[in-house]
């Protein structure tokens, strides 16, 4: 696959805001933590690294719920957070990271809105932006769009997102966000530059199986190739082909390597 950095302009908060197209509010009925649970489950799982997750209220907008690591990972406690609105993130974000952030997500907001329903699951968007963390120092973050609840009209009205700390392994670079398709196996790479053109930005990426993906979700949490054939229930065997097989597409030396190149690219 192939894929060229867009370039997106800034847009402010209150703009966010408006691209979920909400003016009223819903009922109580739903019960967003409950729907998530599985996956959330599944974060302790298959993290990178470090994490905490949170689920936004499209509607009211605030964060309806957080958990895992936030108050290890970053100068906020989780009661100025829950109940709040998003923007306490806004300010521990690195400033040259702020319009970026702001501009991925309202792009990606109106992406996924904008995809017929069953290509929706395939999709994912990350983003990598500079955070303060506990120590008050900025250090790279990988931000990613797990799931959505949506409306009838196809409007996003609940958002799980999960925060990695990636700094262990992204030292350096510009804040970007990837949407990884594995419908049509394409990836799509995105900058935020006001005024400013990004030249040489062709980037070939290899086309990477749906199980060799799995596989390297699992390697980059950690996990060993017995452990991953046990959890995919396959042989040990098939395992390690799978990474000599990413490891000969991407150009990679070794498994630390490769984790590096998954998350850099966003195939993690």
């Amino acid at each position: 696959m192939s894929a060229g950095f867009t370039l997106l302009s800034p847009v402010k908060e209150e703009e966010l805001r408006l691209s979920f197209g909400h003016t009223e509010e819903i009922g109580d009925a739903i019960n967003p933590v409950e729907i998530f649970a599985p996956t959330i489950a599944h974060f302790k799982k298959l993290a990178v690294g470090t994490y905490f997750w949170f689920i936004p209220d499209a509607v009211k907008w605030v964060i309806h719920a957080a958990g895992g690591s936030l108050e290890k990972m970053m100068p906020i406690k989780e009661s100025e957070f829950v109940q709040h609105s998003p923007e306490i993130l806004f300010r521990n974000t690195h400033p040259e990271h702020i319009a970026p952030m702001l501009a991925f997500s309202n792009y990606w907001i109106q992406y996924f809105s904008d995809l017929p329903d069953e290509r929706k699951p395939h999709v994912k968007a990350t983003i990598y932006i500079r955070l303060l963390n506990a120590r008050n120092i900025y250090s790279w973050f990988m931000t990613q769009y797990v799931d959505c609840i949506i409306d009838n009209t196809g409007k996003i009205i609940f958002g799980l997102t999960l925060v990695t700390d990636v700094s262990h392994i992204k030292k350096e670079g510009t804040a970007m966000m990837s949407i990884l398709d594995t419908y049509n196996d394409s990836c799509q790479q995105f900058l935020c530059v006001d005024g400013k053109s990004v030249q040489g930005n062709q980037i070939s990426l290899p086309v990477l199986s749906k199980r060799e993906i799995e596989v390297l979700y699992y390697l980059a949490a950690g996990h060993s190739s017995k452990q991953i054939a046990a959890e995919l229930k396959i042989a040990i065997k098939t395992i390690d082909n799978h990474r000599q097989s990413m490891l000969r597409k991407t150009k990679t030396k070794s498994t630390g390597e490769l984790v590096a190149y998954g998350i850099n690219m966003g195939f993690i």
